[in-house]
């Protein structure tokens, strides 16, 4: 029932025609809670549309919509008013589609205030309940795929996910014509198919907005304020989870202080919302963003000590001694470096240069950080970012990859002692 790809490439006919887009796509206030706007793919009004570049005439939104369906039900809530119909449009203008599946990365391209931050593939594995909690409880949306029917093999089904509830989740469906969004909606009657809910979600994808306050309205609720429990926590919202939390350090080498900044945008001083001084500590306040630290051209959201949220280049922070972080093996991938379920995964080979000293997998993309195993040569290695990109970067000096060993373990390698197979 939806279809999606992680290729990517776009592109738009002069530099004014990018911002003359990016202006229009700015909501109009910064710092706003995610309304539920509701959008059916089986609406009159598209669901008859060719999706993207589908091949087939069944191809249509009211069919396979539900992953387009989905984005814009997330991209409207948060302020970026964009239907079913207008949003297929826009992204076949940007070339972001593969046939009739969808490029997660290139909403980006359309909206830069939102990020693609993670796609996670669970199909053999369960899902990673707490990352999805983490993302609600930061006022995130999770859009996840789901098995749409009890019949055997996969169906797939996009859906959004707004709030967790005991072993469910309520959630925002695009199949329905009609539904009621001011009535909850619950996951696991409709689509778990007798599976356990760890088991009933086969792929998640986070966007991330850069303006929202941490709220997310639930159905019945009126207004910008969110009911809070006795505990002070969002009423069906659980508590970030303790990844998003942890302590990260502006390196002492950072002589001029480091800018943090609403958008990765290095060029313009406008997006700059605090400045943190070397040896400053930061709070991370993204799922694994712990993982990025050290990475090169890698942006890991903070809080710095003014209370201040923003974006900081990764490549000028280091661990904090003392803190304990996660486990590197099994964390799932950020999101400019991952995958989708559709797309095929590729296989590469320790080159023999690296003699018998091997190869090391490091936790991040730095030489510096822990090294997660050593593989020798002829070793091969699983890549689980996203294949098109990760084929311009294999045997490269200076580029990384984030790749999985034989033995399960995931952390990078550095690209120029690999070859594809």
């Amino acid at each position: 029932m939806g279809k999606d790809s992680t290729h990517q490439r776009s592109y738009f006919a002069s530099p004014s025609a990018f911002l003359q887009e990016y202006n229009r796509n700015i909501p109009k206030e910064a710092d706003v809670p995610f309304n539920l706007v509701y959008y059916s793919q089986n609406d009159p009004k598209w669901k008859g549309d060719r999706l993207g570049f589908g091949a087939q005439e069944s191809e249509t939104i009211g069919y396979v919509g539900c992953a387009l369906t989905s984005v814009a039900i997330t991209l409207s809530g948060h302020g970026y008013m964009v239907t079913p119909k207008e949003l297929n449009q826009k992204l076949k203008s940007i070339d972001g589609f593969v046939g009739s599946g969808i490029r997660w990365h290139s909403v980006t391209q359309l909206f830069p205030q939102i990020r693609l931050n993670t796609i996670v593939k669970c199909n053999d594995t369960p899902a990673p309940l707490a990352q999805i909690d983490a993302a609600l409880a930061a006022g995130q949306p999770a859009i996840i795929c789901v098995d749409s029917t009890p019949a055997e093999g996969l169906l797939t089904h996009y859906v959004v996910l707004i709030a967790r509830k005991g072993d469910d989740y309520l959630m925002l469906d695009p199949w329905p014509y009609q539904p009621d969004p001011n009535k909850e909606t619950y996951l696991m009657p409709r689509y778990s198919q007798g599976k356990t809910l760890q088991r009933s979600i086969f792929q998640i994808v986070l966007f991330e907005n850069i303006n929202a306050d941490g709220k997310i309205m639930l159905p019945g609720q009126k207004g910008a304020t969110t009911p809070t429990t006795s505990a002070g926590q969002t009423q069906g919202q659980p508590a970030p989870v303790s990844a998003a939390g942890l302590k990260t350090r502006v390196k002492a080498d950072v002589n001029l202080g480091l800018n943090i900044r609403s958008s990765e945008n290095t060029a313009s001083k406008a997006n700059i919302v605090d400045t943190a001084r070397a040896g400053d500590l930061l709070t991370i306040v993204e799922p694994n963003g712990w993982m990025k630290i050290g990475a090169i051209n890698q942006w890991v959201r903070v809080r710095t000590k003014n209370g201040k949220d923003g974006l900081a280049a990764a490549w000028f922070l280091e661990k904090v001694p003392g803190e304990k972080y996660p486990e590197a093996a099994g964390v799932t991938v950020p999101a400019n470096e991952a995958g989708s379920s559709s797309t095929p995964g590729l296989t590469v080979m320790v080159k023999a240069k690296v003699g018998g000293a091997g190869l090391k997998v490091y936790e991040t993309a730095s030489t510096r950080s822990k090294v997660v195993s050593k593989e020798g040569m002829r070793a091969k290695l699983t890549v689980i970012e996203d294949a098109a990109s990760a084929r311009r970067k294999v045997g490269k000096a200076g580029k990384w990859l984030f790749v999985q060993t034989a033995g399960g373990g995931q952390g990078f390698a550095q690209a120029e002692f690999l070859k594809e197979l």
